[in-house]
């Protein structure tokens, strides 16, 4: 007996810190990166969600708080010698692509959302907040925000400053 086939879609599953679960688009990630907090150059003048940049291999990446970019409060500072996990993310667009890194509390790994999983984005959310975020899923009793990259990508490039440096 046939049934029909519905196409999922994978994403990389990561805890931010307060525990808040976030997934981004799987063909979005690039790699893992480990680094400490003193690795990354404050930028003054930028949006707070903006931590600043880091010098990965010879090339500039912005590091982003997505914590400070969905609008929640982040725990306490961190020191300087704490080491950081950060994940890279990459625009969609083949030619020339854009990346970013997001500090990440924790990796969870890489799941499928079927099209009947997917839930539209809850409208008590902030519509700043909303913008970021392409709906979100209900895994093992755990809510799951899906990101919207290119969105993210869009605040990034208005914020000031951060073109220039983002298209490097």
């Amino acid at each position: 007996m046939a049934t029909g086939f519905l196409s999922a879609t994978e994403y990389f599953h990561v805890e931010l810190p307060r525990g808040v679960n976030v997934a981004i688009p799987l063909d979005q990630t690039a790699e893992v990166l480990s680094l400490q907090a003193r690795d990354i150059c404050l930028i003054p003048g930028v949006s707070p969600a903006l931590l600043g940049i880091s010098n990965q291999r010879g090339h500039l990446l912005w590091m982003l708080d997505l914590l400070q970019l969905l609008g929640l409060d982040h725990p306490s500072g961190q020191a300087t010698n704490e080491r950081l996990t950060a994940l890279v993310v990459r625009e969609a667009t083949p030619q020339q692509p854009r990346q970013f890194a997001c500090i990440v509390s924790r990796l969870r790994g890489i799941m499928s959302v079927l099209p009947d999983q997917l839930q539209p984005v809850p409208k008590r959310l902030q519509r700043e907040v909303r913008q970021y975020l392409a709906g979100f899923v209900q895994m093992e009793r755990l809510p799951i925000l899906l990101l919207n990259i290119e969105a993210i990508f869009q605040a990034v490039a208005r914020s000031p400053l951060s073109s220039s440096a983002l298209s490097l």
